[in-house]
Formats: C-alpha cells, structure tokens, sequence
C-alpha cells in the first residue's frame, strides 16, 4: 500500500459512474477482487487512463464504498439486500461486511432498502409536528 496521500487514490469506473476513492479504504472492505486488481504485483496491467472499469451495479457500489468509509451499511433506496449479496460475492468481500449484509437480509422488516426507507419516511410523516395524527384534540 502506497504511503503518500496522492498515490492512495484510485479512480474506479463501476457501471459508467466515476468513483475516486483512497487504496485505504477499499482495503477495509477486505475485497479479494479488488486487492487483486490494484495490486502492483497482479498481472493485470494498469489502465493507461489511469480509471480501473468495472461492469456492475455503481448504487450497489456506492452502498459498499460507503461501508469501507462508515463501517455500516448506508442504504440507497435502488438497493436490495439481494443486490449486496450479489455484488459481495463478485467482490469477494471480507466477512465483516458480509455480516453486515446478513443481519440486513434477516432482518424481516427490511428485506430491502425500499421498505426501509418507505418505514423511515412513515415515521417521520407521523411524527412530524404539523401532520393530523399528531395534533391533540
């Protein structure tokens, strides 16, 4: 792993969207795919526009990028739990973040980021101070 700040970024391509991102935090998905792919020592010859592409889902990615920089699971609407255990096995993920992605599918109440954010905004209509629910006779 590189030790200066600027030889730490990596310029990922996932699915026609841009990422730019820190070696360092892609280590703490603990990705067998993406270790192997940006190591020095690979065999896959660097891009010569520097942009490593990679042909997935970009929201799905988001979601995990955001894991490496967070340590949880911040979900996106667009994302299914289904969708994140597709992609942590393309990836190889490291098993804390599979975990992660576990505790999400068991959880019956949010199969999917959808019906979260569905919940979450229910909640927040009921508990909003101006709604009719809310008001007391």
């Amino acid at each position: 792993m590189a030790e200066d700040g600027e030889s730490d970024w990596v310029r990922l391509n996932v699915g026609g969207t841009m990422f730019e991102t820190t070696r360092t935090t892609l280590a703490r998905l603990k990705s067998q795919f993406l270790d192997r792919l940006l190591a020095e020592d690979s065999g896959f010859s660097r891009p010569a526009d520097g942009v490593y592409k990679i042909d997935r889902d970009p929201e799905v990615f988001r979601v995990l990028l955001n894991f490496g920089r967070h340590g949880q699971l911040l979900l996106n609407s667009h994302v299914t739990a289904a969708m994140l255990e597709a992609d942590a096995d393309f990836y190889i993920l490291g098993q804390h973040v599979r975990l992660a992605i576990d505790a999400l599918s068991e959880d019956s109440g949010a199969d999917s980021a959808q019906k979260y954010f569905e919940a979450k905004k229910a909640m927040r209509k009921r508990n909003h101070p101006l709604t009719p629910s809310s008001v007391k006779h």
